[in-house]
């Protein structure tokens, strides 16, 4: 995975979030990820990123 690229997060609760990887951490174990951004996807770098396990996210954005 690499910044750019489109993914989703399954919560505990099965609540699904389609997001964008904004940036990685050095050892590529940590992914701040766009989740909400007002739909602006052509502008995500602008919003903060969420820290998220890279192991809890999967390609690729799940209608919901």
């Amino acid at each position: 995975m690499k910044p750019g690229d489109k993914v989703h997060y399954t919560s505990p609760h099965n609540t699904i979030e389609n997001g964008i990887i904004k940036s990685l951490n050095d050892s590529q174990t940590i992914a701040w990820v766009v989740y909400k951004c007002n739909n602006d996807w052509n502008h995500y770098m602008n919003y903060t990123g969420q820290s998220t396990n890279i192991q809890d996210l999967n390609k690729g954005w799940i209608n919901n």
